[in-house]
C-alpha cells in the first residue's frame, strides 16, 4: 500500500520422514504406532509486513495498540510419536484409544512490549505520539514446546436389542491434551478437554440423531501490562451443546431433513 513497501519471499526446503507400523494382535485387535516430522507455516499475513496503528486520540489499552506483522518469522517444525489400539466388534462397531506426543521447535509465540525510540524510528513513527502504546507481534519461541495427549473413540450398533428397537447406534469420543513450555505459545487457547457422544435410530425411511458436544474450560493467552501481575490469564468457560437431527425419505429422489444446532441455546 506504500511506495516504500517491502517485497518478502520465503521457501521451505525440508525432509519429512515418517514411519507407520501396525500389528494384528488378534483377528479383531490391531496395534498401531507412528513417528513423523511435520511443519507449520506462518499465516500469509505475517509476510505482508503490515503495521496497524492505534487511535492516537484514545488512551492506550488492550484494544488500542500497535500491531506489527513479523516478516522474518520462521515456520515451526515438530517431531511426533503416536500409539493406538483398535478393537473391532464383529461388523457392528469399534473401540479405540491412543496417546501422542509432539515436540515443537521455533513454535509461534505472542509478545507485547513498550517500544523505544529506535523501534519507532524503523517505521517513521513519532515517539511523542506513539511512545505510550504497546506493540504486539509474533515471534519464534527460543525454547521447545511439547504437546501430549490421549484420546478414545467408541461406536457400536446395538444389534442385541429387541426387534422393535432395531437400528439403534451409539457413539462416544473424547480427548485430553497438555501443553508444556512457554505460556505465550500461540496455541495457548487450545482445548485441553473435549468430547462428544450421542445416539441414533435408523429405519428404512427415516432416521433421527441426538449429539452432545462438550468443550472444556480453556486458558487463553496471558494478560500483560504495567498493572497486571504475572500468571494472569483470560479463561473461556466450559460449555455443552446439544444438536438434534432428523431425515425422512418420501421417495428415492426426495427427502426432508431438519438440523437443530444448539437447540438449548447454550
Amino acid at each position: 500500500y506504500l511506495d516504500r513497501g517491502v517485497r518478502a519471499e520465503k521457501e521451505y526446503l525440508r525432509w519429512f520422514p515418517s514411519l507407520n507400523v501396525s500389528y494384528d494382535v488378534r483377528e479383531n485387535l490391531i496395534a498401531r504406532a507412528a513417528y513423523y516430522h511435520s511443519i507449520g507455516r506462518p499465516s500469509f499475513e505475517q509476510y505482508a509486513g503490515g503495521l496497524n496503528l492505534p487511535d492516537e486520540t484514545s488512551p492506550p489499552g488492550p484494544a488500542n495498540r500497535i500491531t506489527v506483522n513479523n516478516a522474518a518469522i520462521k515456520p515451526w517444525t515438530a517431531r511426533s510419536f503416536s500409539a493406538r489400539l483398535e478393537y473391532y466388534f464383529a461388523g457392528v462397531g469399534q473401540l479405540s484409544a491412543g496417546v501422542f506426543r509432539r515436540d515443537y521447535r521455533n513454535f509461534f509465540g505472542n509478545t507485547r512490549f513498550r517500544p523505544g525510540a529506535e523501534f519507532l524510528s524503523l517505521y517513521g513513527l513519532d515517539p511523542a505520539v506513539y511512545g505510550d502504546f504497546d506493540v504486539v507481534t509474533q515471534y519464534n519461541l527460543p525454547a521447545p514446546v511439547r504437546m501430549s495427549g490421549v484420546d478414545f473413540n467408541y461406536k457400536q450398533a446395538l444389534t442385541f436389542l429387541p426387534h422393535w428397537a432395531r437400528g439403534v447406534q451409539v457413539f462416544a469420543n473424547g480427548s485430553a491434551q497438555r501443553l508444556i513450555g512457554d505460556e505465550t505459545a500461540a496455541c495457548a487457547g487450545g482445548m485441553p478437554r473435549s468430547g462428544s457422544w450421542g445416539l441414533s435410530l435408523t429405519r428404512p425411511r427415516w432416521n433421527v440423531r441426538v449429539n452432545w458436544n462438550f468443550r472444556g474450560q480453556a486458558r487463553n493467552a496471558p494478560l500483560t501490562g504495567a498493572s497486571i501481575g504475572p500468571g494472569t490469564f483470560n479463561w473461556t468457560h466450559s460449555r455443552l451443546y446439544i444438536d438434534l437431527l432428523g431425515e425422512y425419505n418420501f421417495y428415492r429422489t426426495f427427502s426432508l431433513f431438519a438440523n437443530l444446532r444448539n437447540f438449548r441455546d447454550t
